[in-house]
């Protein structure tokens, strides 16, 4: 059988200069005209799809991760608390936002011809797809300011009216103009979507983005403030152990510093160059990290926060006045402090009624008046009396 010579490249064609890949593409449009385009977009279109991929995937195992170890970790009577319920909500419409978003990434509208020529051809799975991430993705982001909003109330319960309101006042406004224009990019986008049109350059999702970052920054700053606050706060009392108070500080730094670190890179071009999808990550980072110092603090034990010293008397007043602890009556039992006491204010405590206790409690014998070295309780502990000489008090 012959076989037939290729074809001649067209001219002018110079071998040495030549370079396959960089070549120009040639490609029929729908309607017959010829449309031209290059192998490194094509080439760009493949790295971008699958470096997105790769992120929402990985966005979806964490987030499913972390949402069952929220739900084991937390105890029931906890489980009906607001910030729970929006933390576990966040987690669980971040799995579905991702999933339906990779989804796209899949679909129609990435189908390198459309994205060459222009002309878009996707069915109606796609367009499903991309409107649901968008609805997705607009919900996550309201969950998460409703959630920062009511923690940093928390945290902020024990400062004075006209700082908290203040403070409440800034960051919720924010929160609002945020949600609200990520409101409207989401319906902008789905009508677009709906009726394939290009919206070319998008300025209410850049409003959307920035408003977004300056709310995480923000929150950032009042977590970040308040804490180490309540921190100093400590050390001047001479608060020394290491617990609950101090795991909170380090989660929270965590929590809210990553987020706002990824905010802002995410406006930097040579970064968002290499990293493009680094913007992804923001609400991601935030439906994870808000969960974790709730988680951490609530585990927390005596075993790990053990601390000997002229104050260690703190544990068992801190143990008994926690509105959220829970203790065993036996010599190695554990004590878990409250995390919402502790970021509020180390100085006071806040007790209600109905606490589930693991032992029934004791009715006090009698009063009597209290010496220096005596603590009155209710329940049984093994305290170790020391004599501690004059200069080390």
């Amino acid at each position: 059988m012959s076989e037939t010579a290729p074809a001649a490249p067209p001219a002018p064609f110079d071998p040495a200069t030549f370079s396959p890949q960089h070549q120009i593409i040639t490609m029929y449009a729908p309607d017959g005209s010829i449309v031209y385009n290059d192998m490194d977009f094509l080439n760009s279109t493949r790295l971008y799809t699958a470096r997105f991929g790769i992120s929402y995937g990985a966005q979806i195992g964490a987030s499913f991760t972390l949402l069952i170890v929220l739900l084991l970790l937390t105890r029931s009577k906890k489980r009906k608390s607001v910030i729970f319920i929006l933390n576990a909500l966040c987690l669980f419409l971040n799995i579905w936002r991702c999933i339906f978003t990779a989804c796209f990434l899949t679909g129609g509208f990435m189908h390198p011809y459309d994205l060459m020529t222009g002309f878009y051809s996707p069915s109606t799975k796609d367009v499903a797809f991309s409107v649901t991430s968008n609805v997705l993705s607009f919900l996550v982001t309201t969950l998460v300011m409703a959630s920062l909003s009511l923690q940093e109330w928390v945290a902020c319960v024990t400062t004075g009216n006209l700082q908290r309101y203040l403070i409440m006042g800034v960051t919720t406004a924010m929160a609002l103009v945020s949600v609200g224009i990520k409101f409207a990019f989401m319906i902008l986008s789905n009508a677009a979507t709906v009726e394939l049109v290009d919206r070319g350059v998008d300025k209410v999702s850049a409003y959307s983005w920035i408003t977004q970052a300056v709310a995480v920054i923000l929150y950032s700053c009042v977590f970040t403030w308040k804490l180490g606050y309540a921190i100093i706060q400590r050390r001047r009392l001479k608060m020394l152990q290491f617990g609950p108070m101090q795991i909170i500080f380090i989660m929270g730094c965590q929590t809210m510093t990553i987020p706002a670190i990824l905010s802002a890179l995410q406006f930097y071009q040579p970064i968002l160059d290499e990293v493009p999808e680094i913007g992804a990550l923001v609400i991601t980072s935030l439906c994870i990290f808000l969960p974790l110092s709730a988680i951490w603090a609530g585990v927390a034990n005596d075993s790990a926060v053990a601390y000997r010293g002229h104050d260690a008397h703190h544990h068992l007043i801190n143990s008994k006045l926690g509105q959220g602890s829970s203790a065993t009556a036996t010599p190695d039992s554990t004590t878990v402090f409250d995390k919402s006491r502790q970021m509020g204010c180390p100085t006071c405590s806040y007790t209600k009624k109905g606490d589930d206790f693991d032992v029934p409690q004791r009715s006090p014998i009698g009063k009597r008046s209290l010496g220096d070295y005596d603590i009155q309780i209710d329940r049984e502990y093994t305290v170790r009396h020391e004599e501690i000489p004059l200069e080390r008090v």
